[in-house]
């Protein structure tokens, strides 16, 4: 396995997990998440943007999983500490890959690429029914700093 920043060669093997990811997300928030494809164009802009990449894990020449990290910094206001961090977007690891590592392989690289830009921290966001990712995150080190509540209006 080959962990390695993407390319825009990549990209339609980017976009296939894309899909699934998708897809995935829409069946545990049907009513908020449908399934989708990926905008090539922000693709592109993310590998060749200074401040994001898409991170890869590549088995014999096919894309296994990948993982969407962009450098943010807090906004400024006069209540919050300022920090520059990471913020992992997307993490999706093919169906016939998952249970063997590759997530928890993509996010050390993620740790190491913030590190690179001397980050303050890494910060994802990880849907409430995603019980699978969010025991990932936990064992991982991840630590809960918020949630986010919603109230229905119109059923």
């Amino acid at each position: 396995m080959n962990i390695k920043i993407a390319t825009i060669n990549e990209i339609p093997q980017i976009e296939i997990l894309y899909a699934e990811l998708f897809l995935e997300m829409s069946k545990l928030q049907p009513n908020y998440i449908a399934p989708a494809k990926q905008d090539v164009e922000f693709l592109k802009n993310t590998i060749l943007e200074e401040k994001s990449d898409i991170i890869v894990a590549e088995i014999d020449n096919s894309i296994a999983g990948f993982l969407l990290i962009q450098e943010l910094a807090t906004p400024p206001y006069s209540c919050i500490v300022q920090h520059s961090y990471a913020y992992v977007m997307d993490v999706i690891v093919g169906g016939q890959y998952q249970s063997k590592g590759i997530g928890s392989l993509l996010l050390q690289e993620a740790k190491e690429w913030a590190a690179e830009r001397k980050l303050d921290y890494l910060e994802l966001s990880v849907l409430a029914e995603n019980n699978g990712a969010f025991t990932l995150y936990k064992r991982l080190g991840y630590k809960e700093t918020s949630r986010t509540m919603r109230l229905e209006i119109n059923n």
